[in-house]
């Protein structure tokens, strides 16, 4: 059985993605999956420098979180 979470890209104009997954942890490597593919269809956003995608309940509550950020080396 699954449970219904939602992906939420955090910055202006990017929507709440419905998901369905059997955890939490799937739910958490789905979201992986996804940024994975948003970067792979909006090259542009790495450029913003960090980002997070929160997994959330249908409430709204943040249950887990997978932050990215691009790092210039010195």
């Amino acid at each position: 059985m699954s449970d219904l979470y939602y992906l939420n890209l955090r910055g202006g104009g990017r929507e709440r993605v419905e998901i369905r997954a059997a955890g939490v942890d799937e739910a958490r490597n789905m979201a992986v999956r996804y940024l994975g593919q948003y970067l792979t269809e909006h090259p542009a956003f790495a450029d913003e420098g960090h980002w997070r995608l929160s997994v959330e309940d249908v409430a709204g509550s943040v249950l887990t979180t997978v932050i990215v950020a691009t790092v210039t080396p010195r």
